[in-house]
């Protein structure tokens, strides 16, 4: 199975039990380069930074989505596979909108500097 599913079925059973907002990123807060992989379904859109403890909601324009979203079904072949990308962007808290809920914190992207297909030695 893939690491995204554990982290989204851990994220989705910890979300009725979390106190506040929270990044779920370990500590990161400005604008800056963040590495990790992506998931992008027409339901939802999650960003799991290396070494994150939980997957954040994706934040975008909409150029930046429909990018992220265009080039995200050439690069992998089945649903919630994830994809390798290096943003620029700022963590943020938990949304209040559908979907975004379940999830203990957000991620803003400012710019997308590397997409590509996952591979084995990303995050290490």
């Amino acid at each position: 199975m893939h690491r995204i599913f554990f982290l989204l079925a851990g994220a989705l059973s910890l979300a009725g039990c979390a106190g506040g907002p929270a990044t779920g990123d370990g500590g990161l807060s400005s604008a800056a380069r963040y590495q990790g992989h992506l998931v992008m379904l027409p339901e939802m859109h999650i960003f799991v930074p290396c070494n994150a403890e939980a997957p954040l909601w994706l934040v975008t324009d909409a150029a930046t989505g429909h990018r992220l979203e265009a080039q995200y079904t050439s690069l992998v072949s089945e649903p919630y596979e994830e994809a390798f990308a290096v943003l620029r962007g700022t963590p943020g808290p938990q949304l209040d909108c559908r979907g975004c809920k379940d999830f203990p914190g957000s991620f803003r992207v400012s710019e997308i500097i590397e997409y590509r297909q996952a591979e084995a030695g990303d995050c290490h």
